[in-house]
């Protein structure tokens, strides 16, 4: 299958979106259904020519047995639950 280069909208986005791994705005995939989704919905999407496919996959493809990735970029990471951390102390035998 032919390699798509997909740019995001946000030239320095890093993140996943469509189970397609961004690092400073560009990605890269051969699953037609996410190339699809990212002329859909506004990414510039090219047709990687004259790359070699390789036996070892690329960083930018996410291993085959995990979960779909959310569509949806996060704009901020999920904050840490407020109050103090619980942590397992023993208190010495006597």
């Amino acid at each position: 299958m032919p390699r798509h280069i997909i740019e995001t909208p946000v030239a320095d986005y890093a993140g996943t979106v469509a189970g397609v791994r961004f690092t400073a705005g560009r990605g890269k995939t051969d699953d037609e259904n996410a190339v699809a989704y990212f002329q859909r919905h506004g990414y510039t999407v090219t047709p990687a020519e004259g790359e070699v496919e390789s036996a070892e996959p690329d960083v930018d493809d996410p291993p085959a047995d995990t979960a779909p990735a959310d569509e949806t970029p996060l704009e901020n990471p999920p904050a840490e639950p407020e109050g103090p951390k619980r942590t397992s102390r023993r208190t010495p035998a006597k």
